[in-house]
């Protein structure tokens, strides 16, 4: 899967991976932080869609600096597995959406944390979102087949509908 990503231009990186995030944020739904988590992925798919964001602003939510508020934190306040994981998946998205932000915005210095980011986060990810449930397998194996085939063109519609619509759509029969 790894190959397959490195291949993909970084607009259909981020999407495959804030789409896949999309897939499993509610498992936080009764999390304290799921307004913060739901929050955080709003602003990457705007950044995403229309660059609505800066780096640093992205990166102000994984880190506030007062290591009060930061997804980075928050994360930390789980305690159930499947949330745990969740949690984890959503952290390396916005991770690496933050990571694509800052390498377009050409800035010489990012913050410690983003500097180890490149693309060996994505099995990191990988490994967590496969954990939740036997069927994110299947998920992720079609939503990128679904990037390999688009065009550019396509991508902003795929960004509109967040993604993951598609890939559960065609998931559903599994799950009966």
């Amino acid at each position: 899967m790894l190959k397959k990503f490195k291949r993909l231009n970084q607009d259909k990186q981020v999407l495959f991976l804030l789409g896949l995030s999309e897939t499993v944020v509610d498992i936080l739904s009764t999390s304290p932080n799921f307004e913060a988590v739901n929050n955080t992925l709003k602003i990457c798919w705007e950044w995403l869609q229309n660059n609505e964001h800066s780096a640093d602003e992205i990166y102000n939510l994984l880190d506030d600096g007062a290591e009060e508020t930061g997804l980075f934190m928050l994360m930390q306040d789980e305690t159930e597995e499947l949330k745990e994981l969740a949690f984890g998946c959503i952290v390396d998205a916005v991770s690496y959406t933050n990571w694509i932000a800052f390498k377009i915005g050409d800035q010489e210095y990012l913050p410690a944390p983003i500097e180890n980011v490149d693309e060996s986060l994505v099995e990191h990810f990988l490994e967590g979102f496969y954990q939740i449930t036997q069927v994110n397998r299947f998920i992720a194996e079609r939503l990128m087949t679904i990037l390999e085939l688009i065009n550019e063109n396509q991508i902003p519609v795929l960004i509109r509908n967040r993604a993951q619509l598609e890939v559960i759509e065609d998931t559903e029969h599994l799950h009966n």
